[in-house]
């Protein structure tokens, strides 16, 4: 078996998925008395999906292509909007700064039309503060 850079990235979100499910999400969520979903449930679902993508690419690599220097630039850059996004919804809120952020980088996936502009920019976000707030009543940065 030949040590690809999928097969490698697959086993390392496998291993983050198991992290995450054993470790990390337990030791970082707290048990609650109120709601109907607890707090741990949607965060265990997206490490299993974590887990078992990074099992199946792990398994089944892609054939091997060659990464353009243009597409690592292209990568960093997003990797850094991401960063200071988050920053950016620390200091002054999911609300103002995730409609922006969602925006940003649609564009620089190459989307163009309003249509998917605006809901990925409005209704995005807004199931994700309604899938927090009020199904997993916690409150949003």
């Amino acid at each position: 078996m030949k040590f690809s850079s999928d097969r490698i990235t697959g086993l390392l979100l496998l291993v983050l998925g198991v992290a995450l499910l054993l470790g990390i999400i337990p030791a970082q969520t707290e048990a609650v008395d109120t709601g109907w979903m607890r707090p741990q449930s949607l965060p265990n679902a997206m490490a299993v999906v974590v887990a078992l993508c990074g099992g199946w690419l792990a398994m089944r690599p892609a054939e091997h292509f060659s990464t353009q220097g243009a597409t690592a630039a292209r990568a960093a850059l997003m990797l850094g909007i991401l960063l200071a996004g988050v920053w950016f919804i620390d200091r002054f809120g999911f609300g103002l700064v995730s409609p922006v952020l969602a925006l940003v980088i649609m564009v620089l996936m190459g989307e163009r039309r309003w249509l998917w502009l605006g809901l990925g920019a409005v209704a995005m976000p807004a199931a994700i503060a309604f899938a927090v707030t009020v199904l997993l009543e916690r409150p949003l940065p």
